[in-house]
């Protein structure tokens, strides 16, 4: 007789209450001094405040009218592996719900990237200024 070791994990479903902590852990992270001082990094930080903002105050609307959805969205949110969504998954089920078709999604993209490019010039620019 062989021993077998047992090496399932036992899977722990976050709760729309710990993700509602969580995010709100996370924006106060991005309005707490030391604040960057490289304009890129700070804009990034503000943004993520606000999004952290915004979905906590969204789940907890959807947790008072439909608390089964809430613990289907906080569990999304783990991701496969708990790490946060799937980005892969979410651009198909943004291309599906919210674009509405790949066309756009490819247009957005291309957006995206044209911005990245802007992003990037005036940091460069910026860190240029600031060493002169």
């Amino acid at each position: 007789m062989t021993d077998t070791i047992d090496t399932t994990e036992v899977e722990e479903v976050q709760t729309p209450e710990q993700l509602l902590v969580d995010l709100s852990e996370l924006h106060m992270r991005t309005h707490v001094s030391p604040l960057p001082k490289h304009p890129a990094a700070m804009g990034w930080q503000m943004t993520t405040g606000a999004v952290a903002a915004g979905f906590a105050r969204a789940l907890y609307a959807l947790q008072e009218v439909d608390p089964e959805k809430a613990a289907e969205i906080a569990e999304w949110y783990q991701g496969p592996f708990g790490d946060g969504p799937d980005s892969e998954e979410h651009t198909d089920w943004t291309a599906q719900h919210v674009a509405k078709s790949w066309v756009v999604m490819e247009q957005w993209v291309q957006e995206a990237k044209r911005l990245a490019v802007q992003a990037k010039e005036a940091t460069e620019r910026h860190e240029r200024e600031q060493q002169a």
